[in-house]
């Protein structure tokens, strides 16, 4: 082998082992408590795999979730004392109601500057973008999470608040779900209300094997799939809201006692604004 072709090779292996050693896997929690509106919600697993130029966030997936005894709320009619007719909830154990297959995805490419992403419960919708802007303040606070020095930055983002922890210890400019764009990634993040809150479980950094790191939409048939602009997005989501009540207005003609009462998009989605 001539000279030229061994530093060919070496260089190629050196850019290998460097791609590899800034590739990871971070586990987090998500607790969701949006519909609720209250700090406590339903929890589940979520993981972030990134390398230098792409990101893939995922919650709500079958396969990130183990366990069994989750519960969620069946809508019954119940009769108050007042004589009003109100719907109420049961609830009932199961997690395969709270996860699908695909699970919610976010998938940031640096590169393209292009962030495409798919929200559940809205059919085969996907939205691409490009990548949203934080405006972040950077605060003086600090603390540690896990082994890492975590450092605080809040922005508003889409009608909400949110607050972040990051770590330049890991010089990656991702976070779980949109939280992008900081010197350091972010361990920890939540809204001011802790509708949405992410907590760091785990994380694997530099991974010792590569893996590929891709936006799973193959998983969606093509045909079926829509591709909407942010714009498009929340167009659709009140979209929804309106149809849910009329929905609700139908079922009132056969419950005269049931009160319709429609719903705020700031308790069923996590984006409310453009």
């Amino acid at each position: 082998m001539s000279k030229q072709n061994q530093l060919v090779l070496f260089l190629f292996f050196s850019l290998t082992i460097s791609a590899q050693q800034k590739q990871g896997i971070v586990n987090y929690g998500y607790i969701k408590s949006i519909f609720h509106g209250q700090k406590q919600g339903e929890e589940y697993n979520a993981q972030l795999t990134f390398d230098s130029m792409h990101s893939y966030f995922v919650s709500e997936k079958d396969s990130l979730e183990t366990i069994t005894d989750k519960t969620i709320t069946q809508p019954v009619f119940t009769e108050s004392n007042e004589g009003n007719e109100t719907l109420g909830t049961i609830k009932l154990n199961s997690s395969e109601l709270f996860t699908n297959y695909v699970g919610n995805q976010v998938y940031f490419d640096r590169e393209k500057d292009t962030l495409w992403s798919y929200v559940m419960g809205m059919g085969n919708i996907y939205i691409k973008e490009k990548k949203p802007a934080f405006n972040w303040k950077f605060e003086k606070e600090t603390k540690k999470i896990g082994k890492y020095t975590c450092h605080k930055a809040t922005a508003p983002f889409r009608g909400r608040d949110y607050t972040v922890w990051y770590t330049t210890e890991i010089p990656i400019p991702y976070g779980p779900w949109k939280l992008n764009g900081l010197p350091g990634l972010v361990l920890e993040g939540y809204d001011s209300e802790y509708k949405i809150y992410f907590y760091f479980k785990n994380i694997q950094y530099p991974l010792k094997n590569e893996i590929k790191i891709d936006f799973i939409k193959e998983n969606i048939e093509e045909k079926f799939t829509r591709w909407f602009s942010y714009k498009e997005y929340l167009a659709h989501v009140n979209y929804l809201i309106e149809s849910e009540y009329e929905s609700m207005l139908l079922i009132a003609k056969d419950h005269p006692k049931f009160i319709p009462t429609k719903q705020k998009i700031d308790r069923q989605y996590i984006e409310i604004t453009e």
